[in-house]
C-alpha cells in the first residue's frame, strides 16, 4: 500500500467513524452531540425522510430532533448492511444502510434507514455538511404510474 493509499484509507475510516458517532448520539437522544457533528464552516443542507424536511441550519436540526425524541424512545441502530465510503483531503462521502428499531406510542417499530452524507474537513475533523435520509419501501408497495 502506498503512502497516499494509506492516508485515503485513514481518511475514509475517520469519516465513517464520524458518521457512526453522529448516529450513536442520535440513538442516545443527545441533540448537542448530534449538532457537534455538523459543519460550522460551510452551508448545511440535510433532507429528512418526510416531504417537508429540508434543513439548512443547526437550529432547524435541533427542532426536528427534539420533535423526533418527543415521540421516539429506545432508539437502536443495528449493524450496517451496506457501506460505501470515499474521501480525499477535504471532502468525504459516506453512504450507509442499517436497521433501526424504536418505541413509539407503546409499540416497537423496526425498519431500514439509509443515509447518504457528505462531510468536510474542519479543524482536522470530519463534519457533516450535506446529506439525506430515506426509509425504503418493500418491493411492490408503491407505483410510479
Amino acid at each position: 500500500m502506498t503512502a497516499k493509499e494509506l492516508v485515503m484509507h485513514i481518511e475514509e475510516e475517520a469519516a465513517f467513524n464520524s458518521v457512526m458517532q453522529f448516529l450513536h448520539c442520535y440513538e442516545k437522544q443527545d441533540i448537542e452531540g448530534c449538532l457537534s457533528a455538523l459543519t460550522s464552516s460551510r452551508p448545511l443542507m440535510l433532507l429528512g425522510t418526510n416531504e417537508g424536511e429540508v434543513f439548512r441550519s443547526a437550529e432547524e436540526i435541533r427542532t426536528a430532533f427534539s420533535r423526533d425524541f418527543g415521540c421516539m424512545n429506545d432508539i437502536r441502530w443495528g449493524e450496517p448492511h451496506h457501506v460505501h465510503v470515499a474521501a480525499n483531503d477535504t471532502l468525504a462521502s459516506v453512504i450507509i444502510e442499517l436497521p433501526v428499531s424504536y418505541q413509539t406510542a407503546g409499540k416497537t417499530e423496526k425498519t431500514l434507514f439509509r443515509h447518504a452524507l457528505t462531510l468536510n474537513k474542519e479543524d482536522g475533523l470530519w463534519k457533516i455538511c450535506g446529506g439525506m435520509a430515506s426509509v425504503p419501501f418493500s418491493a411492490g408497495t408503491y407505483s410510479f404510474t
